[in-house]
């Protein structure tokens, strides 16, 4: 498992031993901020900084990777990320560019798996323009999705939502600035009248040929007084300071066609006709369609979700529920929550919930996913924590990756499988006695192989070493010229080798590394095995990145 180093102690270790990999679990120092507000883990061969985890409740058993939008003041390297139970690295999006982004989710488009997430410019009022970004299992770019037909150039779609449908459609979202009677708001002044307004606006896109399917905008169907939030501080005076009457956050479409939208400002859930595009029905808030049971209303929530079938009466919707997000807390603490909704009796009832372990309300942000085994994956937004729950609400796992709420923050945090095979090749680095290496994004690697000889185009195999965590261990001596490492799977096919770095300099020698003799070489970008296996140790592993790009064209295609 990954070490907490500083950057100082990291240079250090360039001439002395590696200290021991640590995880830290509840720990006082940690959560007193020791550390800093943002402890970050540090490697040799790598200059990836991915958040330290502090497990307050740790798996019985490992459990699907976490998803996670690092983000926030105190962050040195934000970056989309993928981690494994144990607080490990897999991937950071930092190695490609991508720093601040939102909602990194794994989804399907066109039968394979693609990796998404939001990258753009984040704006104070809670809103963000940019795009949506589509990777395939190689880490290769196979689609980039923005709103269209927008007044203004460049990309809009705000960063709450992207939602790949069964149709390999996709719902974006956008907030417009426009002008609307905000008179029944809640602190609108006749004498300096506001006028300006967001509206909420979603679209549904055809993802290959880029053209609009549907688009529903908010002031066309719901008046502003619906809102809780309050007009203050001058917001709403002009184009440039709009008031945030809706504040739109998820958006899911059914198998009628029609779709589920969460709007935090109204406090409500609306069902609206994909057709018509008018609201069936409204769950909670001013102008609820249902009778709310005993603890069934929530304030200022996300992520809304249909969590079964909703052509049945009753159905169930999980939802994030702040408690907060107006002039002040609502509830005593955020919620994971499901409610039966019965569109006969038209009642909500509350048939689960948890409330996270800093038993606070959450000011923004979150996200609340129920995994196939019935387990509950609550990501408490501005506070840097995600929780696992039992189906019977029993807490699970409990993983604190920021001190301080809002310095550092995920939007949503998810658990999901992914398989990654880089087309970068592994990274690798060299002190006096040990070397390391790791490599960004792949996942399928069991082992290590040091490989080591006198010429930097003829290593051999000279330890092999199982693979704990993201970076690699391993011991060597003085009577080896050159070294490097290879990526090997749990079958044996070797994935990928890092550079020759030669002993004396420890630095590297520019020359890529080649497969160990007996071994089969995969392709680049893929676990499938290459034609040819390697009969010496000047066999390539770099076939060439063709498989790679053939399966991103067929995402395209």
């Amino acid at each position: 498992m990954p070490a907490l180093r500083s950057a100082a102690a990291a240079a250090l270790l360039l001439a002395s031993v590696a200290v021991a990999d640590e995880v830290y679990y509840d720990s006082s120092a940690w959560l007193s901020g020791s550390y800093g507000s943002a402890p970050v883990q540090t490697f040799m061969s790598s200059n990836l900084t991915p958040p330290a985890f502090n497990i307050e409740t740790a798996p019985t058993s490992a459990s699907n990777y976490s998803l996670l939008s690092y983000r926030g003041t105190a962050t040195t390297q934000p970056a989309p990320l993928i981690m494994d139970s144990n607080g490990s690295l897999i991937w950071s999006g930092s190695a490609d560019g991508y720093t601040n982004t939102m909602n990194t989710l794994v989804q399907t488009y066109k039968g394979e798996p693609v990796l998404t997430f939001f990258t753009g410019d984040f704006y104070s009022g809670g809103y963000g323009q940019g795009a949506w970004q589509m990777l395939a299992s190689n880490y290769s770019v196979v689609g980039t999705v923005a709103t269209l037909n927008e007044t203004t150039e460049g990309d809009n779609s705000d960063f709450h939502e992207f939602f790949i449908t069964e149709n390999n459609t996709a719902l974006v979202e956008s907030w417009r600035v426009t002008e609307a009677d905000l008179s029944g708001v809640s602190g609108y002044d006749s004498a300096n009248p506001a006028t300006w307004t967001w509206d909420c606006v979603f679209q549904e896109i055809d993802i290959e040929t880029n053209t609009l399917l549907f688009e529903w905008r908010s002031l066309e169907h719901v008046d502003p007084s619906e809102t809780y939030f309050e007009i203050s501080d001058g917001s709403g005076n002009s184009s440039s300071n709009p008031f945030d009457h809706c504040h739109i956050n998820s958006v899911e479409k059914d198998a009628k066609n029609n779709y589920l939208v969460s709007m935090r400002g109204p406090s409500t859930i609306y069902y609206i006709d994909g057709t018509t595009s008018e609201i069936i029905y409204r769950i909670s808030g001013k102008n609820t369609n249902f009778t709310m049971g005993t603890d069934a209303t929530f304030w200022y929530q996300h992520d809304a979700r249909f969590r079964s079938d909703n052509t049945v009466s009753p159905y169930n919707l999980s939802i994030f529920d702040n408690a907060a997000g107006g002039s002040g807390d609502v509830e005593t603490s955020a919620r994971g929550i499901v409610l039966s909704i019965d569109t006969d009796a038209m009642t909500a009832e509350l048939v689960w919930s948890a409330a996270p372990s800093f038993n606070t309300t959450a000011p923004s942000q979150g996200s609340h996913q129920i995994l196939d085994n019935g387990d509950h994956v609550i990501g408490w937004g501005a506070v840097p924590q995600f929780s696992v729950y039992s189906e019977a609400g029993e807490p699970i796992e409990d993983v604190r990756f920021g001190v301080n709420a809002s310095t550092v923050q995920s939007y949503r945090a998810f658990k999901q499988d992914w398989i990654g095979y880089p087309l970068t090749t592994p990274s690798f680095a060299l002190n006096t006695s040990h070397a390391f290496a790791s490599w960004n994004g792949a996942t399928e690697i069991a082992s290590w192989q040091l490989l080591g000889g006198s010429s930097a185009d003829s290593l051999s195999s000279i330890s092999t070493n199982t693979k704990d965590g993201f970076e690699a261990t391993m011991s060597y001596n003085s009577s080896y010229t050159y070294l490097a490492a290879a990526a090997i799977s749990s079958d044996g096919t070797c994935l990928g080798v890092s550079d020759v770095y030669e002993v004396s300099s420890l630095a590297t020698t520019g020359t890529a590394g080649t497969c160990p003799s007996g071994t089969t070489v995969a392709a680049s970008g893929s676990g499938s095995s290459s034609s040819t296996t390697s009969t010496s140790a000047a066999a390539s592993v770099r076939v060439g990145g063709l498989l790679g790009a053939v399966f991103a064209l067929m995402l395209i295609l």
